[in-house]
């Protein structure tokens, strides 16, 4: 039997790219998976003409990811498949859902370069091939192989180029590397060198760790569960981090999707920032302009007046409901009725969180946008 297009297309790239997939021990399965995402659906496409949403943080979870990573911030992870993802956008008046994996990523073999490296790739070989078969309703973020820089760089210059990303989706730390770090300087110099007029950097946290003597070791200080608190803190480091490095200041095409509402910073900030008084006054102006913040979380109607305490307008706020994995965590329709039914906002602002704030941020980038 010949082998798919598709696949001959993967193996050719990896092999110009110098990724062996054959470290990943499910790496036929994954291939398999990749190939049956272009196979007609079980049932008709549900109806999406009502649909206007367009969610930004959402994470599709190929089977071989749930059994390498089963469990996702001390909760199982959960399972998904593409029809009862549609159901879902539909059944939310979602017209688009914008990609990205989440925790673990690529970051499943900590220490291993090769499957790190492999990992990065076919991870974003699937989601690419998902935004083939279905454009009008999807799009995908890239991850990357950090910690590995070089390598990094290839992957993601790869999948903009190659794969149609919108933009490069990161974790909050990468093998206890947070992204203000002096290694990733390149990384974020190749995309500010890139011919366009924007860059998107979707940051969604992670557990957090500790590099002691080469070993990695869990620096999470509480029992429970990351989900319920300590991603929120991981954000809150992730942009301290790019804000003392002066990242956000030195690379302006650079645009920040951060997860759940900035997560603890904007409790912070003014603290935070008087460590950086010449910094200070420039960051407050990019955490208004240049940072995008989701409704995942939950943060309506409460946590998001945090950033409006801090003068970041309602054009920075989008919509997002971390679908899969919000679902058993929160009542998700409870979750979008706290921003739906926001006493504080008026219906065009609703509007323009739900999508037209995404659309200016992707336009040029999205398919029909």
């Amino acid at each position: 039997m010949a082998e798919p297009a598709c696949i001959t297309r993967i193996n050719k790239n990896a092999r110009r790219d110098n990724i062996d997939l054959t470290v990943l021990p499910f790496v036929t399965h994954a291939l398999t998976s990749i190939v049956d995402l272009s196979k007609p659906l079980p049932k008709p496409l549900p109806s999406f003409s009502n649909a206007s949403r367009i969610d930004t943080h959402v994470h599709p979870v190929p089977s071989w990811f749930r059994n390498l990573q089963p469990l996702a911030a001390g909760r199982e992870t959960p399972t998904w498949n593409l029809s009862l993802h549609l159901d879902f956008m539909a059944e939310h008046n979602i017209k688009h859902s914008i990609l990205c994996i989440s925790t673990p990523q690529a970051n499943a073999f900590p220490g291993n370069r090769e499957k790190t490296v492999a990992l990065a790739r076919i991870l974003n070989e699937f989601a690419g091939e998902l935004v083939r078969a279905f454009p009008e309703r999807f799009s995908f973020l890239a991850v990357t192989a950090l910690p590995y820089v070089e390598e990094s760089i290839t992957e993601i210059q790869y999948a903009l180029n190659e794969l149609g990303a919108v933009g490069l989706g990161m974790l909050t730390n990468h093998e206890a590397l947070y992204p203000g770090d002096e290694k990733f300087r390149p990384l974020w110099e190749s995309l500010q060198a890139r011919d366009s007029n924007k860059e998107i950097v979707f940051i969604h946290p992670t557990d957090p760790v500790i590099n002691f003597s080469g070993n990695l070791v869990n620096s999470k200080p509480s029992p429970l569960r990351s989900g319920l608190g300590e991603f929120y803190f991981e954000t809150a480091r992730a942009i301290s981090s790019i804000t003392a490095s002066r990242t956000i200041i030195e690379f302006p095409k650079l645009h920040w999707r951060v997860s759940h509402g900035a997560g603890a910073f904007p409790d912070i900030q003014d603290r935070f920032l008087l460590g950086f008084p010449n910094d200070a006054e420039e960051a407050r102006k990019i955490y208004a302009t240049r940072f995008w913040y989701d409704s995942a979380g939950p943060v309506y109607p409460r946590q998001i007046k945090g950033l409006l305490a801090h003068d970041v307008p309602i054009s920075q706020f989008v919509f997002g409901t971390d679908y899969p994995y919000g679902i058993g965590f929160w009542d998700v329709n409870a979750n979008i009725a706290g921003l739906a039914d926001a006493d504080f906002l008026s219906r065009e602002e609703k509007n323009a969180v739900f999508y037209r704030n995404a659309e200016e941020l992707w336009k040029g980038k999205i398919y029909n946008l």
